[in-house]
């Protein structure tokens, strides 16, 4: 068994917004035993026949311990709500959380004494408490909080020995007071097996969290540690590309000038050479811009990230005219009808524009010659649906989950487009996620792809 060094509250590794949802899960836990207690008292005032066939309950004991809960549950809701409001205080949701165990510890003292303290089972229930107070707090305070427990679950046995309170029985009263509150012998054995059961139930169950925790801290310092790596790849990559830019950009600039005549006429073979080599550098040069974005995307917060009031079909417009330029190589036609207003959106006009190049580029590069590509804004319910549907290649069902990593591209789209850099969808997916966007694709091979990134509307 291990200790910790400081007494503290919560010392389990718990976030604050943890902390709130479970003292949230307290008070709705409370309404439903209280309504149980209630329906129980009512049952047995309707049918008193139920409670005295066989034992002598009063249906009132039910009724108090509902009225109770419900009493202490209307405090607790109001204060669950403040403390929902003040996430930073997780000692103050600790001591809040233990208010309540402290609560229900007693309204059980009293529901157990007016059952007939250890002649019922209700003293059973203090365990689930145990339980969840070893899950909420520090082991430490997890082992007071037993003890707390412990005293309200045999508090109705000692009263009734010191002769404090009068004996209640469902059975026998006089066999009841002739025996177990007469007997120092058997009180004292009732109560060292109710401490026992509660002490060893708290340490098997301390136990087990304690190594879960271990477990869940040691998996925490491992993605810890994965982050910090994935970040310093980033770095390097960033770096890497941003040295090759230069020196790629001269080599272009001198391959341009020996192709287009500046040192002189070439002989056509060696024009075809600079032709090639020329389209490279174009490809490389393509690929290395995307990195460097894809890295500064990622390197954004949705906390620093700008949106302003945007006219989505404006871009819409302007990026669907760029695709027919590119489509007109291939005879491949882009369909758009614009609207007669302005389709407006919290967004960043430059990445939204390379957002929705990217998903044309690519539905007129993967469609076949003389194809069609229909673009559509659609809106409704609050939301507006940027729509590209393409009647090209398609994507392999397999491949669909796969399709917005880096460099990650189909076996059928790099037969068919052997020059894709594989980065376009990965850009879709950051400028989709800094904008609390959503995209889905739907695609069958050979009959093409449908791409729709759905935008909260301006309200």
């Amino acid at each position: 068994m291990k200790w910790t060094r400081n007494f503290s509250i919560c010392d389990q590794g718990l976030h604050a917004d943890e902390l709130s949802e479970r003292s949230a899960w307290f008070v709705r836990t409370r309404w439903k035993a209280a309504g149980i207690c209630l329906l129980v008292g009512l049952g047995g005032t309707a049918m008193p026949w139920l409670f005295t066939a066989n034992f002598h309950v009063e249906p009132g004991i039910f009724f108090t311990v509902g009225l109770l809960l419900i009493f202490s549950n209307l405090v607790y809701a109001d204060l669950a709500k403040r403390v929902m409001q003040r996430q930073s205080a997780k000692g103050g949701m600790c001591l809040f959380l233990s208010a309540q165990v402290v609560t229900d510890f007693m309204n059980l003292s009293f529901l157990s004494y007016g059952l007939g303290g250890v002649e019922t089972p209700v003293v059973i229930l203090f365990l689930p408490h145990i339980i969840l107070s070893t899950l909420f707090f520090s082991r430490i305070y997890g082992f007071f909080m037993a003890w707390v427990g412990i005293f309200f679950a045999i508090l109705p046995t000692l009263l009734e020995y010191f002769r404090m309170v009068p004996v209640v029985s469902i059975f026998d009263v006089t066999h009841k007071n002739a025996v177990i509150s007469s007997h120092a012998t058997v009180t004292a054995g009732f109560i060292l097996a109710i401490a026992g059961g509660i002490l060893i139930c708290w340490y098997l169950v301390s136990d087990i969290t304690y190594i879960l925790l271990q477990r869940k801290h040691a998996l925490q310092e491992a993605i810890r540690q994965l982050k910090i790596l994935d970040q310093e790849k980033s770095q390097i990559t960033m770096r890497a590309t941003h040295e090759l830019k230069a020196p790629f950009a001269a080599i272009k600039s001198y391959v341009y000038t020996l192709r287009d005549g500046y040192c002189g006429p070439l002989p056509e073979k060696a024009r075809q050479v600079i032709q090639r080599m020329g389209e490279r550098c174009d490809l490389l040069m393509e690929k290395i811009t995307d990195i460097i974005h894809l890295s500064n995307l990622r390197t954004i917060t949705k906390e620093q990230f700008i949106v302003t009031p945007t006219d989505l079909q404006a871009i819409v417009v302007q990026e669907v005219a760029e695709a027919r330029l590119i489509g007109k190589l291939r005879r491949v036609s882009v369909h758009f009808q614009p609207q007669g207003l302005a389709v407006s959106i919290q967004g960043s006009k430059e990445h939204l524009a390379t957002m929705i190049s990217n998903l044309l580029r690519n539905a007129v590069n993967y469609s076949q010659e003389g194809g069609t590509v229909e673009v559509c804004l659609v809106e409704g319910g609050g939301k507006v649906s940027f729509e590209v549907t393409d009647h090209g290649i398609g994507i392999p069902n397999e491949h669909l989950n796969k399709i917005f990593t880096e460099h990650f591209r189909a076996n059928n789209a790099v037969h068919f487009n052997p020059n894709g850099s594989g980065m376009g969808l990965a850009l879709v997916m950051e400028i989709v996620r800094l904008h609390d966007a959503t995209i889905d694709v739907v695609s069958q091979l050979g009959q093409g792809s449908c791409f729709t990134v759905t935008f909260a509307e301006e309200p």
